[in-house]
């Protein structure tokens, strides 16, 4: 086995982002380092592809990115998918959206919450019904579903505080943990002469290790826009190539934030008690990223102590809005 890589710990540019070549047909290696060479190797294999994203929700992105859009044209692409065209009028008819007034209508829905917004919702559907979803892991993957959509929520929090552009913020927010997803899927499909998927508490260290780079691969087969894989290839490190990246100090702060408040991958100690969340609860430093980092995060944003309390005040009663919504 071959492994070549840089950034041995989590924080410094390169972490995860090793190479590996491994003769095919092995089974899966339980040591840290090699299992985190033989899910790279996987994973960037010319074979590997993640999830399908139905088609409506890639034309939805592709059509959010251009100037000059039709209204006829969202509705037309919405009316392709009844799941998707469903869920996006219950939105628009929530007390959030409704605002009292009455929407009977994908044209009235589509009015009401604007082009963005409904790209971020139809995404986050899209991940709800084909990336969040392993009869293997069901108890993470409904972990990982909250804490992708209560990270998001909290981008748009974090992003009112700063001058920055937030166009891409709750969709930075929403995927920036797919590449754990990916890479649990990608296990439970390749079982080997297992008849179960690995154990989570034997494989967890290795996952965290390379789910940066899985995210960045998964945004990178689905066509996403840039900003967005360099963001799930760097929500832990905040420097690309020795610079902020402005979108992955926003989701850092985010991610920090949600798991804080009771919305992380790993949920805190005696919250649930099932054999899953257990074994989160056993790694506690998985998907956390180093208070230098944050440091790093603050400081690329502008701020301060004041606005970072503001901050936290606003990401309480979201996350409290997102449980009740939940409910």
């Amino acid at each position: 086995m071959e492994i070549l890589g840089r950034g041995k710990k989590k924080g410094e540019e390169g972490y995860g982002q090793g190479r590996a070549a491994i003769a095919e047909g092995d089974d899966v290696l339980l040591d840290e380092e090699a299992l985190s060479a033989e899910l790279l190797a996987c994973l960037e294999a010319p074979s590997y592809r993640p999830p399908v994203l139905p088609a409506v929700a890639i034309e939805v992105m592709a059509l959010a990115q251009k100037p000059d859009v039709a209204i006829k044209d969202v509705i037309t692409l919405l009316e392709r998918d009844a799941l998707i065209a469903g869920r996006v009028l219950k939105v628009a008819c929530s007390p959030v959206y409704a605002r009292g007034a009455k929407v009977g209508s994908l044209k009235d829905a589509t009015m009401r919450l604007g082009l963005q917004t409904i790209r971020d919702l139809v995404m986050q559907i899209t991940l709800e019904m084909r990336v969040f979803k392993s009869a293997d892991y069901a108890s993470t993957m409904e972990l990982l579903r909250r804490h992708a959509t209560v990270t998001a929520r909290l981008c748009r929090v974090v992003s009112k505080y700063t001058a920055l552009e937030a166009e891409f913020s709750f969709m930075a927010g929403l995927l920036h943990d797919v590449g754990i997803a990916g890479t649990l899927l990608a296990l439970a499909e390749r079982k080997g002469k297992r008849k179960t998927a690995p154990d989570l508490i034997a494989i967890w260290p290795a996952v965290d290790r390379v789910h940066q780079r899985a995210g960045e691969l998964m945004a990178k087969h689905w066509t996403l826009p840039p900003d967005i894989a360099f963001t799930l290839g760097a929500h832990h490190q905040v420097l690309i190539q020795g610079y902020p990246h402005p979108l992955a100090a926003t989701v850092a702060i985010a991610n920090d934030l949600a798991a804080e408040l009771g919305a992380g991958v790993v949920p805190k100690t005696g919250d649930g008690a099932d054999e899953g969340r257990a074994c989160l609860v056993a790694h506690s430093e998985v998907d956390r990223t180093s208070p230098h980092t944050l440091a790093q995060a603050r400081e690329a944003l502008r701020l301060s102590d004041a606005t970072l309390a503001l901050i936290r005040k606003d990401a309480e009663r979201a996350v409290a809005e997102e449980d009740e919504a939940a409910r």
